[in-house]
């Protein structure tokens, strides 16, 4: 469902509220799981985000077929905040935003 080769966009309030690091290891977290996935991938990707002091934990699940992946990344001094992140793949572009932005 996904190419690397559609284009990306993020929503302002990604651009100001989330972290640039954090923005570019959501779209290559995004392309790994495309790999892995192959046909299987559903349009929404949900990434959530729970900040454990020195570590990141993200979880990333989807609906049609329902699964549920763990990732946890050390941080070091990034400052991060609990959220939910949601990309969308609508065949034409990607676009990354917080469910608020709907």
């Amino acid at each position: 469902m996904t190419e690397q080769k559609k284009p990306r966009y993020v929503t302002r309030a990604i651009n100001v509220e989330l972290n640039i690091e954090i923005q570019v290891l959501l779209w290559k977290l995004l392309d790994s799981i495309a790999v892995k996935r192959k046909d299987k991938m559903d349009y929404l990707q949900v990434f959530e985000i729970v900040n454990g002091g020195n570590n990141i934990k993200i979880i990333n699940r989807q609906e049609q077929p329902a699964t549920m992946e763990e990732l946890i990344i050390e941080h070091g001094s990034m400052e991060i905040e609990d959220t939910i992140v949601w990309i969308i793949d609508d065949f034409e572009y990607q676009t990354m935003l917080f469910p608020k932005d709907y």
